[in-house]
């Protein structure tokens, strides 16, 4: 531990006492490691921009979070910008302990339509890009408070959807004059990272828990670590993922093991808990306390059937279809050593914190659009690889490779291999259109020489060092939306429409609000066009779930019978959107429909072949498609169109029938609950108000706990409450 120092060193740079007490006694951090004492030697706690380039639990996060820390000390705002919701509620509990400084922590997450102004009062918030850009578009008066911006996961700039935000987001900090503070995971190219934002590159060689990384060698059945040892594998299954992880469960080894297919994450959890008996030497209380919460907090019985078993035999898996509630208690248990293998897809890798002894991994993946299995790329495998090993557990960690063509394969093309270089992802028709009439509904710029100079200040600007094909593209970008009136061009001067103004403010794609006032003739009142226009415009589908290809088949001749009948919309010219584009999305529709008319989620998994997580998902994305939208109507002065979507965005959050809309207002009243209340004769919030809290509490899903915070609730809207 030579090169590391006690943590108390962080009072030379103006940390108080109490600071260094929190950080001893409430986060377990006595020592600074090599990364974090290179991060001082290079001002990081000064003004100076930097990224810090290192492997997984690697200390990175603190890097950031004493930087803000200090900031706060000194009256300037920070913010901490993450990739993900449930990553933005993960730091917000982290960073809450520095509320026993007196410093003010917030989070921001969603709405994107709201200014925000309460945020002002906060010395740190934690946000997701996404929502920091749509501030940045809103301009709330607090942004010239803004000292630093710490941005985790820097390398997501590689991210098709999510990193042309996060190039405006840097490209505006810059212009801005604000630190940039980049966190990122081993890349290719982070000289060019730090160049681009002016600052110090900071990174080490050097990782918490030494990583041995392995192939497996099919022919001989063992696995080949570069440190040279070798571990025979018996063939016991006939499949090489189950033989090694079943040597692994021999030898007392937790697992990891990540698959890029969702239903072959299941299927080999299942094979495996066939495969081993029951757990011995756990905590079998403390496991049946978490298989007590999964029955009594999933949403979906089917979900609750399937883990069960397998989490009774130390197995399980975890993937994006999974309520929020089964993946949480699914880390918690495998955190908590009482589950022995997790079967993830990559995703897991992306978003949680939980390192394993030892990583399996795949790296093939089925490409639809090639319609044969490719290699992924290094970056995606390092990522992986970089769970394996937990600090303070154990003396190193050990990734390995399944399914290389060849033990050379393996070590030529993963573990020895480079990592290839983050590459802007900005110059695409979508991107340039969302972010052009940003810049021009924002007033950043008002001519196309202005608008290329804001893309010069991305990454994509400083790499390609010419930019006059960008002068072409946003020439026609501008034309474009000149047509669907969102923008004039006064001779060369550029000027966001009230229409503009409003698509920029609520986040939605630009052509999401072309396709839907195209669509707005046929719109009347039958309600599912509306989803289906929904499920058709860009922001759906560039996070609908899979819904498998059978499925979608089976609905084709309904489909085409809704169109004739005008109960849905009709297919479009193929030189718009496609047949098979179109016909996914009223498969999507009809789902999304199912939900809001309060259709079980265990039938409408059973039906459309997703899971709870998928549903929660589009609920999210729909829901406020629907709302962006009806500000777009009334912007229009559509305003009939705008109450029926308004309405619309309520019930498919909430997935809930139209007579339900009232009583879900409340706080701790969702779908099951409003049901039961409509059934019980209470249809309104004055019947609720009336309602005697002994005859509530006899209804099902009503405790008295919930009940008088229901009433609470009344009584603070002004009802005249009976108890």
């Amino acid at each position: 531990m030579s090169s590391w120092i006690p943590i108390s060193v962080l009072k030379n740079y103006g940390l108080p006492d109490e600071a260094i007490d929190v950080l001893v006694n409430d986060k377990k951090i006595e020592f600074l490691n090599p990364l974090q004492l290179e991060a001082l030697r290079k001002e990081v706690l000064s003004d100076r921009n930097a990224v810090v380039v290192a492997p997984t639990a690697s200390g990175k996060t603190l890097i950031g979070e004493v930087m803000l820390l200090k900031k706060a000390i000194e009256k300037s705002m920070g913010l901490y910008l993450v990739p993900l919701k449930a990553l933005a509620s993960e730091k917000y509990t982290e960073f809450k302990v520095w509320e026993k400084l007196g410093i003010q922590i917030g989070i921001t997450t969603g709405d994107y339509e709201s200014p925000a102004e309460h945020l002002g009062k906060y010395d740190i918030v934690i946000a997701t890009y996404e929502r920091f850009d749509s501030l940045l578009r809103l301009k709330p008066s607090w942004l010239n408070k803004i000292g630093s911006v710490v941005i985790d996961e820097m390398h997501l700039i590689n991210d098709s959807e999510r990193g042309p935000v996060l190039e405006m987001i840097i490209s505006r900090l810059l212009s801005m004059d604000v630190q940039v503070v980049g966190l990122s995971a081993t890349v290719g190219n982070p000289s060019e990272l730090a160049s681009w934002i002016n600052g110090e590159l900071i990174t080490v060689d050097w990782r918490p828990v030494k990583l041995v990384e392995g192939v497996y060698d099919r022919r001989r059945s063992r696995v080949i670590f570069s440190d040279g040892r070798v571990e025979e594998v018996p063939r016991k299954t006939g499949d090489a993922v189950l033989d090694v992880v079943l040597e692994s469960i021999k030898s007392g080894i937790q697992s990891l093991v990540f698959i890029h297919n969702r239903r072959r994450t299941e299927e080999l959890a299942s094979e495996l808990a066939n495969a081993v008996s029951p757990m011995h030497g756990v905590d079998r209380e403390r496991l049946s306390e978490y298989l007590s919460m999964l029955s009594s907090e999933s949403p979906s019985r089917i979900e609750v059937e399937k883990l069960q078993p397998l989490i009774q035999r130390g197995v399980a898996y975890h993937h994006a279809g999974l309520s929020s509630i089964a993946r949480r208690i699914v880390e918690e248990a495998f955190r908590e050593r009482l589950i022995n293998v997790v079967f993830a897809t990559p995703t897991l890798a992306a978003g949680v914190n939980l390192p394993a002894r030892r990583v399996i991994l795949s790296v093939k993946r089925y490409d639809p659009h090639l319609g044969r299995y490719i290699y992924i790329p290094v970056f995606e495998y390092k990522q992986m690889a970089g769970r394996a090993g937990r600090p303070q557990y154990d003396p190193y960690g050990e990734a390995v490779v399944i399914d290389a063509g060849s033990v050379n394969d393996g070590f030529r093309k993963y573990v020895n291999a480079e990592v290839e270089p983050v590459v802007s992802k900005l110059n695409n028709e979508r991107s340039l259109r969302i972010h052009t009439l940003a810049l021009v509904a924002g007033g950043e710029a008002s001519t196309v020489e202005e608008i290329v100079k804001a893309y010069s200040m991305t990454l994509y600007g400083y790499s390609s060092r010419e930019l006059s094909n960008l002068v072409e593209k946003i020439e026609t970008i501008i034309e474009m939306l000149t047509s669907w009136n969102m923008v004039h061009n006064y001779s060369g001067i550029l000027v966001a429409t009230g229409l503009g103004k409003t698509v920029s403010s609520t986040y939605i794609d630009p052509l999401s609000a072309h396709i839907f006032l195209s669509n707005a003739d046929v719109l009347k009142e039958k309600l599912f066009p509306y989803i289906h226009l929904i499920a058709l415009t860009p922001d759906y589908s560039r996070s609908r779930p899979y819904i498998p290809s059978r499925v979608i088949r089976d609905f084709e001749n309904i489909a085409l019978m809704d169109a004739e009948n005008g109960a849905a919309l009709q297919p479009p010219d193929e030189d718009v959107v496609s047949y098979d584009f179109w016909l996914e999305a009223y498969v999507h529709a009809r789902m999304l429909n199912d939900w809001i008319n309060e259709d079980p989620e265990d039938k409408i998994t059973e039906v459309y072949g997703v899971g709870p997580g998928d549903i929660h998902s589009i609920r999210e994305t729909a829901s406020w498609i629907a709302s962006s939208l009806a500000r777009v109507a009334s912007s229009m002065k559509k305003h009939s169109l705008a109450y029926i979507l308004d309405a619309l965005s309520l019930r498919i959050e909430h997935g809930v029938r139209e007579d339900a809309l009232e009583l879900i207002k409340l706080e701790g009243i969702g779908r099951m609950r409003a049901r039961a209340l409509i059934r019980a004769g209470i249809r309104s919030l004055d019947d609720l108000a009336k309602a005697p809290v002994k005859y509530l509490v006899s209804l099902q899903g009503f405790g008295k706990r919930i009940v008088i915070n229901i009433k609470e609730q009344l009584y603070k809207m002004g009802y005249k409450v009976v108890t």
